[in-house]
């Protein structure tokens, strides 16, 4: 992927030309840049990709934008997220009807499905790590809710020792 942007203004046919954006790939590898690209171009936000830097134009073309309800929440069990705790994180989600997902805000910082055990407990989430959950659907405020109740009460284990 190669973005560039002009030292002196430009136009053409009468419009400011902002920028050259051009990717190459192989197969199908294209279609989630795409797809992003298509996601700001569709949400108006195309001046972002003008003045991003390199690692937020990485980042807005590679990981979709999330909306929705969201929030940040510290995990304050001893060992973190380990099988037992992730896997009542799980089941709580799995209970709402909107579409969660989580990243770990101190690990690679990747959205995952919230619904997904193997993927929760991929995050590798220890203790005091912060997670960001986003819920879209008509009881995403409820499941954030839930969701951030059932972290400050340590998922089963009480949280800090």
């Amino acid at each position: 992927m190669a973005l560039v942007r002009p030292a002196q203004s430009l136009s053409q046919d009468g419009e400011p030309v902002r920028g050259l954006l051009l990717f190459a790939a192989k197969d199908a590898q294209h279609k989630p840049v795409l797809d992003c690209l298509l996601a700001l171009l569709d949400k108006q936000q195309q001046d972002k990709l003008w003045t991003a830097d390199a690692a937020a134009l990485v980042k807005l073309l590679s990981e979709p934008e999330l909306d929705g309800v969201a929030r940040v929440f510290t995990v304050t069990n001893p060992h973190g997220l380990h099988a037992r705790p992730s896997a009542l994180l799980v089941k709580a989600v799995k209970e709402f009807n909107s579409q969660i997902w989580v990243s770990n805000l101190d690990g690679d910082g990747k959205p995952v499905n919230a619904k997904s055990l193997m993927k929760v407990v991929s995050l590798g989430v220890r203790h005091g790590h912060r997670l960001a959950f986003t819920a879209q659907g008509s009881d995403a405020e409820a499941a954030i809710n839930h969701i951030g109740q059932l972290i400050a009460d340590g998922l089963g284990e009480g949280g800090a020792a």
